[in-house]
């Protein structure tokens, strides 16, 4: 009787038939955003095959009246002139973007964890995120504002506020100030907001430890490096590997907004390329091709990215 009874202990609870129905509902919140998904996510995947055909906009929306011509779109690009130009401009941008970005959300982050004031931490927390929420025309047009050699250019003001006879710089009419530009852009629009999950990881880290660490006299810095670092791993490694895999896309509405007619030429990475050659020029095939080429080393990336973080420290996506 005492083994049966036990038995009967152990055996887990059946839900109640309104237990069950109340997560059948909490379900229905997916729906829109599983559809909405599935139309902006996956339905476009189904157009990738016009980059294996000279397609014709005016023979059918889906394409089955233009011609197949195989790889020859993949070809085109891969012996155009601009070719290896624009991958090694694009693998530039994102290298040297990922390198000054990567690490500002982190290093944030911890700046806000060290806060005591609760009321002056969510101030700082919550007016950092605002810049996430503006749009990139927005933000091209206050730097062009700030950088501009008129009167109202900020930065010529100061600069000649400190040396009267400095000359004005156009700097936005130069393709060399033109990666500062996106990385300090990037840094002031994106800190703010990426330094959400590293806070909500840090919250996940076990009092107990801090506390254990001070009574046994380590230091603020040593409970950062032995205690916080490790914590924010995991995080870390999955961030990575979707910025690794992003090496050769950059950002589209950074990119393009921030440019201009007299520097365009000597700025453009494969995704303005991309918009130019098939929506201004109407190349869609080509530009079909030379999208999903960058799709398709964008997944390789990601997946290699992906094992190696998992082979060093189990930690991925997959």
């Amino acid at each position: 009787m005492a083994m049966s009874t036990s038995k009967q202990n152990v055996r887990p609870k059946k839900r109640s038939g309104l237990q069950t129905q109340n997560i059948k509902i909490l379900y229905l919140f997916l729906v829109p955003a599983m559809v909405l998904t599935f139309i902006f996510s996956y339905l476009p995947m189904f157009s990738n095959y016009i980059a294996f055909l000279d397609y014709d906009f005016n023979k059918g929306w889906f394409g089955f009246g233009s011609e197949f011509v195989g790889f020859d779109n993949f070809a085109k690009f891969l012996t155009d002139h601009k070719f290896y130009t624009l991958i090694g401009r694009t693998l530039l941008y994102s290298v040297t973007m990922m390198i000054a970005t990567f690490p500002a959300p982190l290093i944030f982050a911890l700046l806000l964890n060290e806060l005591r004031g609760e009321r002056f931490k969510r101030i700082v927390q919550t007016t950092s995120y605002i810049p996430h929420f503006v749009s990139w025309v927005t933000v091209a047009g206050l730097f062009y504002m700030f950088l501009t050699v008129d009167a109202t250019g900020i930065i010529n003001n100061l600069r000649q506020l400190i040396d009267p006879a400095a000359e004005r710089i156009s700097f936005m009419q130069d393709a060399k100030n033109f990666l500062p530009v996106l990385v300090i852009s990037e840094v002031w629009k994106e800190t703010g907001w990426g330094t959400i999950l590293y806070l909500a990881a840090l919250t996940s880290i076990d009092p107990q430890q801090y506390e254990a660490a001070q009574v046994d006299g380590a230091s603020r810095w040593q409970r950062l490096m032995y205690i916080t670092l490790p914590g924010l791993i995991p995080t870390m490694c999955i961030l990575l590997i979707f910025s690794l895999s992003g090496l050769l896309a950059t950002n589209f509405d950074q990119v393009f907004n921030l440019q201009n007619k007299m520097i365009r030429l000597d700025t453009d990475t494969i995704g303005v390329y991309t918009y130019y050659q098939g929506l201004v020029s109407g190349q869609y095939s080509y530009s079909a091709a030379v999208g999903l080429f960058q799709g398709v080393i964008s997944f390789i990336l990601i997946m290699a990215t992906n094992y190696t973080t998992k082979r060093l420290s189990n930690v991925g996506i997959i």
